[in-house]
């Protein structure tokens, strides 16, 4: 019977010692993962402050606690394209983000946008990067701003470069611009339509972009049916042209409306060496939709604006159409 006692309160004794190593365990697995979500949150902070290079040691540092962490690589895939410019880094982070989770929509998305404008990557590949994130999450606004981004300087491409002398370019090359720029137009008014719900918010996407999604969208828009109100009239679709300018004026009122100053902006220019649509090119833009809607004296209004605030183009068009 003694021996049988000694038995259990030594079973007893090894189960307590186990459990206090287990709860051990579990603390400090807690303790470590704190500490790599508290460096993951100061790396972003420190990221959208400016100061790259502390937030890649931070995150990497994190890293090393939580090598699991999708979103941790690609905020150090950000971190290294915005902030560093080693576009080549970024991508093999973001590989790392798609190997723990292939479904990580904004991943594919991201990948897309680094390799298509940074890295000069072929049109072909970018859309099959972009299209593994639309398919995943089709209705995402920062999705959709990507693609809509994309989508609009293919437009561009197609043509060669610009809408000007439209007569002149072959029609399959202007049907195929059409299409790529419906398909920004689309893929902006997604972005435009979702980006306030809670579903897709996403700091990580935010912390990529320079200015507000909003007032970014808004602006694309804008320039968007812009540009599709020269194709459909050169297409001789008068009334679909006309809508077209109409909604552009709306959508750079609706961008001016939320605009940040000129002087933020050249003040994020001069820091980061960047260029950056700016008021002073909304106000440019709406005169020139409104000179082609033969409102001149709002176009001149806009014009004079844009040139108070340092547009060389508004002072052009002030003095060739006497303003």
């Amino acid at each position: 019977r003694i021996a049988e006692e000694k038995r259990i309160a030594e079973e007893e004794r090894i189960a307590e010692e186990k459990r206090i190593a287990e709860e051990k365990r579990i603390a400090e697995e807690k303790r470590i993962a704190e500490e790599a979500k508290l460096e993951f949150d100061n790396a972003l902070t420190l990221f959208q402050k400016g100061d790259s290079l502390k937030a890649l040691k931070l995150i990497k540092s994190s890293l090393k606690k939580n090598s699991n962490s999708k979103e941790s690589y690609i905020l150090k895939a950000i971190i290294n394209a915005y902030g560093l410019e080693k576009f080549n880094e970024a991508i093999e982070d973001i590989d790392y983000a798609l190997d723990i989770d292939n479904n990580y929509a904004y991943a594919h998305a991201l990948k897309a946008v680094i390799f298509y404008w940074e890295l000069g990557g072929s049109l072909s590949q970018t859309l099959k990067y972009l299209e593994k994130g639309l398919n995943i999450s089709p209705e995402d606004p920062h999705i959709n701003f990507i693609a809509g981004e994309i989508q609009f300087d293919t437009g561009f491409v197609i043509l060669g470069g610009d809408t000007y002398d439209l007569s002149k370019k072959p029609k399959d090359k202007k049907a195929l611009s059409i299409e790529s720029f419906e398909n920004a137009k689309k893929s902006f008014e997604k972005s435009l339509a979702n980006i306030n719900l809670d579903t897709y918010k996403n700091p990580l996407a935010e912390s990529s972009l320079d200015l507000d999604v909003s007032y970014m969208t808004n602006a694309y828009l804008g320039d968007t049916k812009f540009e599709l109100y020269f194709l459909y009239k050169d297409k001789k679709e008068s009334s679909t042209a006309k809508t077209y300018l109409k909604e552009a004026a709306g959508h750079y009122t609706d961008a001016i409306s939320i605009a940040p100053s000129q002087e933020e902006i050249i003040k994020i220019e001069l820091d980061k060496d960047i260029n950056l649509y700016s008021p002073a090119e909304l106000y440019l833009y709406r005169g020139d939709t409104y000179s082609w809607m033969d409102k001149w004296n709002k176009a001149c209004r806009d014009w004079k604006v844009s040139k108070k605030l340092g547009n060389e183009d508004a002072r052009r068009s002030i003095r060739e159409f006497r303003c």
